[in-house]
């Protein structure tokens, strides 16, 4: 599919037309659409009807070749959509669209490929209207039945029966998600979160630390929609690891809302990892758009780390990193020993040595604290096995009984 590109510079607006405009041509990518144009208007306000002026549409309408899809690097309204159509007479969208397809041919699991209907349908809803011409054509027949109702009115409701199905079976399993983050909480699981801008690299971080059960890395955006967790070792000790979807710039906030549930896992970390394209000029953008996303979630006071990757490709000499920092090469694997010893030193600082006494007939005492603690010692002695740990003081409570007082 070969597709022509729009954007609007006007005034006030909150981002870079131009790298905007890179960014939609990525996800174009990511897509499989071929971009064969680019157009970019000036203006000094959105318009009502066409967005872009009218001079500036038929000026597109002109240049229009093989292409069989016009995108629109902002989100349009269904008003503006069925102006575009009529006058066009090629397909429009807008960025939106083009990421709510990515997120449909890459989701993977059921609850992924819940979130994204939810999200595809709040989006469809209110543009049912100029999205097909023969949406308002009277279906139905004659007589006691009457002339019927429009294909529109069908479209809707179809929609939105498919809208409440998919949100009722996704409030399954966040049910189900809700009971693992608690069994990992009531286990004393630390949990790291990797968060950060879509093509950051936090999948090929994650698979450093994860050898044995990798997760798809790819250099491209979006590459990963799934949430994963995986057992990894920090230094000595086990903790969960979690990879999350990307975030970007003016990421559709029917998105956010749908994925919010897969997010939580985000809000239940112990720590998060924040991961930076430190080749990318616009990585301050890609910050504050990921920080910015974490407000809207509630994720207000998590302890992070800014891990600025992908430093082999020697772009990162005038990068101003905000604090704590490690700067990194997952690819490379360099740096990572320094990015352990800052998270172990943040998720452990609390942690406190204590020493027990675990009698013999209680031996799944002793296994479970081989599992969930630091073992610093331990010996079998005359009336029970003699261990010496170090654990999170909030749980020590489990083991009251076992404990020598000194």
């Amino acid at each position: 599919m070969k597709a022509i590109i729009v954007g609007v510079n006007y005034q006030n607006m909150t981002y870079d037309a131009h790298v905007s405009l890179e960014e939609l041509e990525g996800l174009c990518n990511a897509c499989n659409i071929q971009v064969t144009q680019v157009f970019v208007q000036n203006l000094d306000s959105i318009q009502r009807n066409t967005c872009i002026g009218s001079g500036k549409v038929l000026e597109i309408k002109e240049q229009i070749n093989d292409e069989t899809i016009i995108i629109f690097d902002l989100e349009l309204t269904p008003l503006q959509l069925r102006c575009l159509d009529d006058i066009l007479e090629i397909e429009v969208t807008d960025r939106t669209d083009i990421i709510l397809r990515i997120f449909e041919q890459r989701a993977k699991t059921k609850e992924a490929k819940l979130q994204v209907s939810i999200a595809k349908c709040q989006y469809l809803l209110p543009r049912l209207v100029g999205m097909r011409e023969e949406m308002s054509h009277q279906q139905g027949g004659s007589g006691f039945r009457g002339s019927g109702e429009k294909q529109i009115e069908l479209d809707r409701r179809l929609i939105h029966r498919q809208l409440v199905q998919a949100k009722r079976e996704l409030v399954e399993i966040v049910k189900q998600r809700q009971t693992q983050r608690k069994r990992r909480k009531d286990n004393g699981n630390k949990v790291i979160a990797l968060v950060g801008y879509t093509n950051s690299g936090k999948s090929s971080l994650m698979n450093v630390f994860s050898k044995h059960k990798q997760v798809m890395q790819k250099d491209m955006l979006f590459a990963t929609l799934e949430t994963a967790t995986r057992k990894v070792m920090m230094k000595d000790r086990t903790c969960l690891l979690t990879d999350t979807v990307g975030f970007i710039e003016r990421l559709p906030h029917h998105l956010v809302q749908a994925f919010r549930s897969t997010l939580e896992e985000v809000k239940e970390a112990d720590i998060l990892i924040h991961v930076v394209d430190s080749s990318n000029v616009q990585y301050e953008k890609h910050i504050e758009t990921t920080n910015q996303v974490l407000a809207s979630l509630g994720v207000i006071g998590t302890p992070m780390i800014y891990v600025y990757n992908k430093i082999d490709l020697n772009a990162y000499g005038w990068i101003q990193p905000q604090e704590p920092h490690v700067f990194i090469s997952a690819k490379e694997q360099m740096n990572i020993e320094a990015l352990e010893e800052k998270v172990y030193a943040i998720l452990y600082k609390d942690y406190a040595i204590y020493e027990l006494n675990i009698p013999y007939a209680h031996g799944d005492v002793y296994q479970e604290l081989m599992q969930n603690t630091t073992i610093l010692e331990h010996r079998f002695v005359d009336h029970g096995i003699y261990v010496k740990i170090q654990i999170d003081p909030k749980y020590i409570y489990q083991y009251e009984p076992y404990l020598l007082k000194h």
